[in-house]
C-alpha cells in the first residue's frame, strides 16, 4: 500500500545507495544476505544490550534488504534464483523481528497466538502474490504488505503500544490474505 504512494521517492533516495553497491561491486544476493544480518544484529541488540540501537539496525537491516531488487533492475541482472534468495531471506527476517516481539511483549496464550497468525499471515501474502504471478495475474493487494508489516512491527517494539494494536494488525494481514486469495480465486477460470 505504501509502495503505491512512495515507489517514486523510495527510488529516488536509493539510488545514491544503489550506486554505491555498483561501486563496491556488491552484488543483490550479497545485499539480502547483508540485510538479515544487520537484522539479526538488531534483535540481539533489542533484547540484550540496546533498545534504539536494536531498532535502528532492524530498520536499516530491512532498508538494505528492500535495495537489492531495485540493484537487480538497474544491473540487469534479475534472476528466479535471486528472486528466491530474496523472498526466502525476507521471510526469515520478517520471523526473527516478529520472534523478538514474542520473547519481549507476548504475556498470554492469545497474544502468542495473534502473533504466530501475523506470521502465518506473513508468509501466505507472498506467497498468493508468488502464486499470481505463476497464473500471470498481477496480486499485489492488500493493507499489509511486507513494508508496512515491517514498520509496524519496528514502530510497535520501538514504542510499546497497547497489545490491543497488534490484534488489530492481525485482522489486517489477514484481510489482506483474503483479499489476494479472492482476487486469484476470481482470476483462475
Amino acid at each position: 500500500m505504501l509502495e503505491k504512494y512512495f515507489k517514486s521517492l523510495s527510488e529516488k533516495v536509493a539510488l545514491p545507495f544503489i550506486k554505491l553497491c555498483i561501486f563496491l561491486k556488491i552484488k543483490p544476493n550479497t545485499l539480502s544476505v547483508i540485510g538479515l544480518i544487520v537484522i539479526i544484529i538488531g534483535s540481539y541488540y533489542f533484547l540484550i544490550l540496546n533498545k534504539t540501537y536494536g531498532i535502528i539496525f532492524i530498520f536499516l537491516g530491512s532498508a538494505i534488504d528492500g535495495l537489492d531488487g531495485p540493484l537487480a533492475r538497474t544491473l540487469n541482472i534479475q534472476s528466479h534464483k535471486g528472486a528466491l534468495i530474496d523472498s526466502t531471506i525476507d521471510r526469515v527476517g520478517e520471523m526473527i523481528i516478529w520472534s523478538v516481539i514474542c520473547l519481549k511483549y507476548v504475556s498470554s496464550e492469545l497474544e502468542l497466538f495473534t502473533v504466530i497468525s501475523i506470521v502465518t499471515a506473513s508468509g501466505l501474502i507472498p506467497y498468493l502474490r508468488a502464486k499470481g504471478e505463476t497464473l500471470n495475474i498481477d496480486n499485489k493487494l492488500g493493507l499489509t504488505p511486507r513494508p508496512e508489516r515491517v514498520i509496524f512491527a519496528v514502530l510497535y517494539m520501538y514504542f510499546n503500544f497497547s497489545f490491543t494494536y497488534v490484534y488489530i494488525f492481525a485482522i489486517l494481514t489477514w484481510f489482506t490474505v483474503f483479499q489476494r486469495f479472492y482476487k486469484l480465486y476470481i482470476s483462475i477460470e
